[in-house]
């Protein structure tokens, strides 16, 4: 698998946008969006207004930390600490919508549930990006998602020093870089037996460098069914356009998983300078073998790292199942910037960030599975 080269990369993702619009790529995507520079390098923004609109978590921080927190309290069944915990969350909405949360300019923003940076971005170099958003943009907040210690820990230093505050997004999994043969032996036997289920049931691999447009409906309909059936109608819609696009355009390496002719299960692959992670998995819920189906698309993806010398980002979800194969947590920042605002709007992002900080943060890792 050859991966673009970051400028190549974010050139694609550009000129795909401009070409057919979020409206039919990602409708809950809808904001505007484009490139800017980073010294050398280009890399994508978004930037929002507040709307009555429920957009997707990852360009709405209003759908991240409120829409999605109350489905999260559905979703791990806290019945009556959901009363509990109303009050509050409906005081957190508030502060939010008075912070205008949504009135944000954010940069190395794909839309996609995890962000990837090019290596070597420079802490003059962000200064002078920050310099740059923020006078074109005195009313926006200042946004950089997917910000961990273990990938990003340059960046996180620059930030803080450009009057960036870490707000806690969620946990992510990082797997080390190195070969599966060289994971510990009980880990090790885990991936190798989840790849053992596809010969096991009967089952093959197909690599991809285009998708009629049947294929394309086909992948939308499983990663539709769990991430947006099985998990959350705020996570990104993407339409099989949008997955015609990314495969021709080399943006997401796909993977499908096939029983005889027909796809069961998906893997699209983002890779930057050496990093990947997979922001589109799905698999059929109602086949025969939708119980293994995930550990063998995740067996597949660890693979595909081993193979071509890829550190991997696991992104969040199944925490416990990932750490069981190497996984290691992180704790991922939204990095927020907001002192060139007014003294209201700061004071609610204050608050937003003390509640991320104080209660989503330990609430995340009492209940992450």
């Amino acid at each position: 698998m050859e991966a673009l080269p970051h400028q190549e990369l974010v050139q694609a993702w550009d000129g795909m946008v401009r070409q057919h619009g979020w409206a039919n790529l990602a409708p809950n995507l809808m904001c505007e969006s484009g490139l800017i520079s980073i010294g050398e390098r280009q890399v994508p923004y978004t930037k929002n207004e507040m709307t009555k609109e429920t957009l997707c978590y990852t360009i709405s921080t209003l759908t991240h930390n409120y829409h999605y927190l109350k489905e999260e309290m559905d979703i791990v069944g806290l019945r009556f600490t959901k009363l509990l915990l109303m009050p509050p969350l409906w005081l957190f909405g508030f502060c939010m919508r008075s912070a205008k949360v949504d009135r944000a300019f954010t940069i190395n923003n794909f839309g996609l549930s995890t962000n990837l940076y090019p290596k070597q971005l420079s802490a003059a170099s962000w200064k002078a990006v920050v310099a740059e958003v923020q006078k074109a943009n005195p009313k926006h907040a200042i946004l950089v998602r997917s910000i961990n210690r273990g990938l990003n820990s340059d960046d996180y230093d620059a930030l803080t020093g450009c009057g960036f505050k870490p707000m806690f997004a969620r946990n992510v999994l990082l797997f080390p870089h190195k070969p599966i043969e060289q994971f510990p032996r009980n880990k090790r036997r885990q991936i190798l037996r989840d790849e053992g289920l596809v010969e096991k049931c009967g089952l093959h691999w197909r690599a991809v460098e285009s998708l009629t447009g049947e294929e394309a409906e086909r992948v939308a309909d499983l990663y539709n069914q769990l991430y947006l059936e099985k998990y959350s109608k705020n996570n990104p819609r993407f339409t099989a356009l949008f997955h015609t696009e990314c495969c021709k355009r080399r943006i997401l390496h796909y993977r499908l998983l096939m029983d005889a002719e027909d796809i069961i299960g998906v893997v699209g692959m983002k890779v930057v300078e050496g990093v990947s992670t997979t922001p589109i998995l799905g698999y059929d819920h109602h086949h025969p073998h939708a119980n293994v189906l995930y550990r063998m698309l995740t067996a597949k993806i660890t693979r595909t790292c081993s193979d071509h010398d890829f550190h991997r980002h696991a992104s969040s979800g199944a925490n416990t199942f990932k750490k069981l194969r190497g996984g290691v947590t992180n704790e991922e920042f939204t990095m927020v910037k907001t002192d060139h605002l007014s003294w209201w709007r700061r004071l609610n992002w204050g608050i937003i960030r003390f509640i991320a900080q104080k209660v989503g943060r330990p609430l995340t890792h009492k209940f992450e599975t």
